[in-house]
């Protein structure tokens, strides 16, 4: 008898430590990413790269305008100062 309970406790214990590493096994398995979500991922970022270069190119070109017009008017400015035409 004492020999039966004490199979019933090691089954116990054993049925006890296999649902926790299932429910471990589970968790681990619901944060798991597929490699299509994954890829897709990275498109998103990569589309998200590809507006920032292209925002980065207008302003850089907006600044080169910007950059232009000063020159422009600081060259009227000391052509009028100077006395050069």
């Amino acid at each position: 008898m004492a020999n039966n309970q004490e199979s019933n406790e090691k089954d116990y214990e054993i049925d006890r430590k296999l649902r926790s590493l299932n429910r471990r096994v589970e968790r681990l398995e619901d944060t798991q990413v597929t490699s299509r979500e994954l890829n897709r991922g990275f498109e998103q970022v990569y589309a998200e790269i590809d507006h920032l270069e292209d925002k980065i190119d207008y302003f850089q070109s907006e600044f080169d305008k910007f950059r232009d017009e000063i020159n422009q008017k600081l060259d009227t400015i000391l052509k009028h100062i100077t006395g050069i035409n």
